[in-house]
């Protein structure tokens, strides 16, 4: 039964997928922020239970990676919005940026890579969800976090693929939940979600800091530089006070109890 449950939530997100790029305006954000979403929870079952076939062919893997650039822009371009954060020269690069990546989309993209993505899911090759597989994966993905957070000083980038070990996690762990492989009063997806949205805050300060640094590259003019610059100050007390509170909490995380075992 947990295998033909598995086999229809894998074929829900290729559908997912096809339906979000299908619509006439792509570039709308809730309609990125879909189909990421989708190809997210794709990626993270068949990290759990695929047998380590390349599911995700490379031509899907280059579109998707457009649609994350596009992605951090947009939420970017959002948040100075809703913070009243106003450089006008910055935000004319970050507009004149999207329109690119949109146009990229637009050269990459093709009906075609959805659909040989979803040929390969109408019969996946798949291990056998089992409570016993599920603390395996959650065992195995602590670990990898363990290995990053107790480094000295770890690296932006290893913070950022703790953000996407989190999010497998929590995606296969609220599954599990849900089809009697855990506790019923188990909290541990409420606690991998936490984690997961406190490292894509972090995460999304990072890459605002990238956009404003290959900005600041490119900028000519002397006062749009300086205001530039005082928001490049501003942002990076920000990004390290993230990156405290985040290594605090994923290190409580990893010396915490491990959640009750079904068998």
């Amino acid at each position: 039964m947990h295998r033909k449950k598995i086999i229809g939530e894998i074929q829900k997100h290729g559908l997912g997928i096809s339906h979000t790029v299908s619509v006439s305006a792509f570039f709308d954000a809730g309609d990125i922020h879909a189909f990421r979403t989708h190809v997210k929870k794709l990626r993270a079952f068949l990290h759990w239970v695929g047998k380590g076939k390349k599911d995700l062919p490379p031509s899907f893997k280059e579109v998707y990676r457009v649609s994350g650039q596009l992605r951090d822009i947009q939420v970017l371009l959002k948040a100075m919005e809703e913070k009243v954060e106003v450089d006008p020269g910055f935000t004319d690069w970050l507009q004149e940026s999207e329109a690119r990546l949109q146009r990229l989309w637009d050269d990459r993209y093709d009906s075609r890579i959805i659909k040989n993505l979803r040929r390969r899911l109408q019969h996946p090759e798949l291990k056998k969800p089992t409570p016993r597989r599920l603390r395996s994966f959650y065992d195995k993905g602590v670990g990898k976090i363990e290995a990053i957070v107790f480094l000295p000083s770890p690296a932006d980038d290893d913070l950022h693929n703790i953000r996407k070990e989190l999010k497998d996690m929590y995606y296969v762990y609220i599954w599990g939940k849900k089809n009697n492989c855990t506790h019923a009063n188990d909290e541990t997806p409420e606690l991998l979600n936490r984690l997961g949205e406190q490292c894509g805050q972090f995460n999304d300060r990072r890459r605002a800091l990238e956009l404003l640094n290959a900005y600041l590259q490119l900028e000519q003019e002397e006062d749009a530089k300086r205001t530039a610059t005082a928001l490049k100050q501003h942002w990076e007390q920000d990004k390290q006070a993230r990156r405290v509170g985040l290594l605090e909490d994923l290190r409580k995380f990893i010396l915490s109890p491990n959640p009750p075992y079904t068998p």
